[in-house]
């Protein structure tokens, strides 16, 4: 089921993706995304727009990059509640 105000895009992996938010740290757009069909599939990528036509999302440069992006998340959602 997908709400119009929802943003979704398909990864490398041929899965459907909701953008569950998109956070700028140092000059860094993160990307938190959710697959459709399994929510426990969560993953981070990171936004480049070095190409002056076209923004993609790349894979994060390291597990460090993954945890410091993950806590920046997690700091902005602390206090969210579940549904």
């Amino acid at each position: 089921m997908q709400e119009d105000n929802l943003k979704y895009i398909k990864l490398e992996d041929g899965n459907d993706y909701v953008i569950m938010d998109e956070i700028e740290n140092n000059g860094i757009t993160y990307v938190y995304l959710s697959n459709i069909d399994d929510e426990k599939d969560f993953c981070i990528r990171k936004l480049d727009n070095s190409s002056l036509d076209i923004e993609m999302l790349v894979g994060l440069d390291s597990d460090i990059e993954f945890d410091k992006a993950l806590l920046i998340y997690t700091k902005k959602h602390k206090n969210d509640e579940i549904v």
